[in-house]
């Protein structure tokens, strides 16, 4: 598994890249919650398994998941309502 280095306040961190996906990097739930200006916590609710058509995510434990970005995007296109 290749690993891309994300750093964030100064301090870096590891994050996972699957090969073959373009090296799309994976997000973590603050990266996310910034994009879509919403709280950290909207992200959570919305990941959650009991919500019935949860946000595209990658658990690694029960305090760490990733998201990627084209998956986040083509699940908020999913969620459009016709005018």
């Amino acid at each position: 598994m290749k690993t891309s280095t994300v750093v964030r306040l100064g301090k870096p961190t590891s994050v996972p890249s699957v090969v073959g996906r373009h090296d799309e990097s994976f997000l973590t739930v603050r990266e996310v919650a910034e994009r879509l200006h919403v709280k950290v916590s909207t992200i959570h609710e919305w990941t959650r398994r009991r919500n019935t058509n949860p946000i595209p995510h990658y658990p690694v434990s029960r305090k760490v998941t990733y998201y990627r970005w084209s998956e986040v995007s083509a699940w908020i296109q999913a969620q459009r309502v016709a005018a």
